[in-house]
């Protein structure tokens, strides 16, 4: 080979700059930015990001313009900044966790690389409350609540600051559930009660909460709806019943009255022959 040749290729090899692997974190339906490692002190001229280990284009600039409809699944759902050459993932799925790559060139022609391992992960949900009421004295009411998280959660708890409400019991059963029986004795104020599931990882600790507001007597308006709907039904029917009895007996009159006539005739018909 040509010393001139071995000097080129020697040249081309040390202008391509590997990146090492980079990991981001991002959260189902949200947004993650894959950032390109890219020189800010030089202007790109050439952008190719790829998936799998054939390189398939998902996002490219070249010549000034910006490709981003190359894979069907990302569609919609790509931008890709021409300076940065950062590129932005919207509506993250499980799907999209996997490793980019990304090739850089600038307007001198200095060539980088560098990889981005993409992990997507659940954020914690907020937990479930149920709620029942039992009556007590006038003016107080108990209830009761329920708190259930469908993921795996170190705590869950509730919390209440209104200061009419007294927490007879409260349970931290395993499994992602707690249950409180709490007794206010006002129907005056409203009371509002939180349930918080926390969750830790490995480096960060995180929670979620739900928030329900009771009042006693709020939970009268179900049972009288309820026993409304109950008469109406109940009236519509008994109209329904009383007609059809009517309409039978009619008929069982018609068929007597008929039955009665032919009998006359005959009997009359009998006696001019006799």
């Amino acid at each position: 080979m040509p010393g001139t040749m071995k000097l080129l290729l020697v040249l081309l090899f040390l202008q391509v700059t590997p990146g090492e692997s980079r990991e981001v974190t991002g959260y189902i339906g949200e947004n993650a930015t894959l950032l390109s490692g890219a020189d800010l002190n030089r202007t790109l001229s050439t952008i190719n990001w790829s998936i799998y280990t054939n390189n398939t284009y998902i996002a490219t600039l070249s010549k000034g313009t910006i490709q981003l409809e190359w894979f069907d699944r990302y569609k919609g759902r790509l931008s890709l900044n021409n300076s940065s050459g950062d590129l932005t993932i919207r509506n993250l799925t499980s799907n999209d966790a996997m490793q980019y790559n990304v090739g850089l060139t600038d307007t001198e022609r200095h060539n980088s690389a560098h990889k981005i391992d993409l992990k997507v992960k659940q954020r914690l949900q907020k937990p479930t409350i149920d709620t029942a009421s039992r009556h007590a004295a006038a003016g107080s009411c108990w209830w009761q609540l329920n708190c259930s998280s469908t993921d795996t959660v170190n705590d869950l708890f509730w919390h209440t600051e209104t200061p009419s409400v007294t927490f007879i019991s409260e349970t931290h059963p395993k499994g992602g559930f707690a249950v409180i029986v709490a007794f206010l004795n006002s129907t005056e104020n409203k009371a509002e009660f939180r349930c918080t599931s926390i969750r830790n990882r490995e480096n960060s600790r995180e929670s979620a909460s739900s928030v329900v507001t009771l009042k006693c007597g709020d939970d009268e308006s179900n049972p009288r709806m309820y026993y409304l709907v109950l008469f109406v039904l109940g009236f519509f029917l008994g109209v329904a019943l009383t007609c059809l009895v009517i309409y039978r007996r009619g008929n069982r009159n018609t068929s007597c009255l008929e039955g009665n006539s032919y009998r006359s005739t005959a009997l009359n018909h009998n006696t001019a022959e006799f």
